[in-house]
């Protein structure tokens, strides 16, 4: 099959995934993450059901996307030190390697966070997901810094972490001109900043 075909493909995989996505957002900010179904979803989006599950594992996916992947060299360079040898900068690093390639849309991303933050469900699936992820990093920072690196510094650097995510989030709200990772990088530029 020709490279034109494959790329064609692709794109349409990738715009019906996105209005998939952007319909449950729309859903869930109108009805709530528990007032509408699968089906609702696949009416709204004018696909079939099973198109849905084609795509997505379930109605948590399709708003919240697959859960951050990370790649394996970038998770290895940061438990033997690296890349930068600075513990802070290389989680930074990690976590733009976690959001890279998440959405197309900044408005899409603040339409999310608005679904999220109104919706208790929706809040509850993300803080499951943070705490997997948290288990994840505190484990890799261990192995990078010995088992007897405090656990509450483990806690105070994730949460860190975390509140670069919420504001940077938050800033995307207002301005979505700016991409989330610029709204990132300023947050991380303000809160070094704060602590000089």
């Amino acid at each position: 099959m020709s490279q034109l075909c494959m790329n064609r493909r692709e794109a349409k995989r990738h715009q019906t995934a996105l209005r998939l996505q952007e319909c449950a957002v729309r859903l869930t900010i109108d009805r709530g993450f528990d007032g509408w179904t699968i089906d609702d979803l696949a009416a709204a989006a004018d696909v079939s059901r099973r198109t849905v599950f084609n795509y997505f594992d379930g109605k948590a996916e399709v708003i919240l996307g697959p859960e951050p992947d990370v790649d394996e060299e970038a998770m290895a360079a940061f438990v033997s030190g690296g890349p930068t040898g600075r513990l802070f900068d290389d989680l930074l690093v990690l976590a733009h390697e976690a959001t890279r390639e998440k959405a197309d849309s900044e408005r899409h991303i603040a339409a999310v966070r608005d679904a999220i933050m109104n919706d208790p469900h929706l809040l509850r699936l993300v803080h499951e997901r943070f705490e997997m992820a948290a288990a994840l990093l505190g484990d890799c920072i261990r192995r990078r810094e010995g088992d007897d690196f405090p656990d509450e510094k483990v806690r105070l650097l994730l949460r860190l972490l975390m509140t670069c995510f919420d504001h940077a989030l938050a800033r995307l709200g207002e301005d979505a001109s700016t991409t989330f990772t610029d709204h990132f990088d300023a947050t991380v530029v303000d809160i070094r900043a704060c602590l000089a």
